[in-house]
């Protein structure tokens, strides 16, 4: 199961895109004469498209330069929010994924990872889960591939907590099972830069702020980090969401 996001063509300077990452109340989307509801987050916003927030509703989007609360009665209209910084990270990666769409979870026999997300670079890697129907507890282990060491095994059913075990930088194979999948751990340094780039500090609300982080962090090719920040946020209506942006649900 790998990790796509459709590509499409950078958007122009002059039509930043943005990711809303989290809608509360009544919430339009505005395309040219089109008026919808708007879909639940995370979505890309083009910079052809405007949300027109209703009295009582609230929106928060991730643009260049950062992220961004909005409560209505209001407008939202992305290329208002962008802002010029020579240290943002977060407006190149919007502009590389101006749509966000994954090939769909492949589905065999036995177990399907969950957790650590399959063929993708991870921070910090706390359990392994998959999904197995009727399959009962499974022999799990997790191999450092270059010291051919290894480094967890464990027997579950559906989810197992690494504990002490803290996998440092490198390449893993996961066994669940007869499901074996790949996986990289990299340091948290190679994040910093993005996640500095949302400027989270800025977002009262812990939520919202948990929602940003995990769009900077999915855009940034880190799904597993990105559903641990939703799930300690509490936010489990957008975690199937991501999931499926993963690769990891159908």
């Amino acid at each position: 199961m790998m990790l796509f996001f459709a590509l499409a063509l950078a958007a122009t300077p002059a039509s930043p895109p943005a990711m809303v990452t989290m809608v509360r109340g009544p919430v339009t989307l505005v395309d040219g004469a089109s008026r919808t509801p708007a879909p639940a987050p995370p979505f890309m916003l083009s910079g052809a498209q405007s949300l027109d927030v209703g009295a009582g509703g609230h929106v928060v989007l991730l643009r260049q330069g950062g992220a961004f609360a909005v409560d209505g009665p209001k407008l939202v209209d992305p290329e208002s929010f962008r802002v010029s910084s020579s240290t943002d990270k977060v407006g190149p990666l919007l502009e590389k994924h101006t749509s966000l769409a994954s090939a769909g979870a492949a589905r065999g026999a036995g177990p399907a990872l969950l957790r650590p997300v399959p063929n993708a670079t991870a921070l910090d890697v706390t359990d392994v889960r998959w999904t197995c129907d009727a399959c009962g507890p499974q022999e799990v282990k997790i191999v450092d591939l270059r010291a051919d060491a290894v480094m967890f095994t464990g027997r579950g059913e559906g989810m197992l907590k690494l504990g002490a075990t803290k996998l440092p930088p490198g390449t893993y194979a996961v066994t669940v099972g007869d499901t074996e999948r790949t996986f990289r751990v990299v340091p948290r340094a190679d994040a910093d830069a993005v996640l500095a780039s949302v400027h989270a500090e800025t977002i009262p609300d812990p939520a919202d702020r948990a929602s940003t982080v995990a769009a900077a962090l999915l855009l940034a090719g880190y799904p597993t980090d990105a559903l641990s920040t939703l799930e300690a946020a509490g936010l489990a209506d957008q975690v199937t969401a991501y999931e499926r942006l993963a690769g990891v649900r159908p």
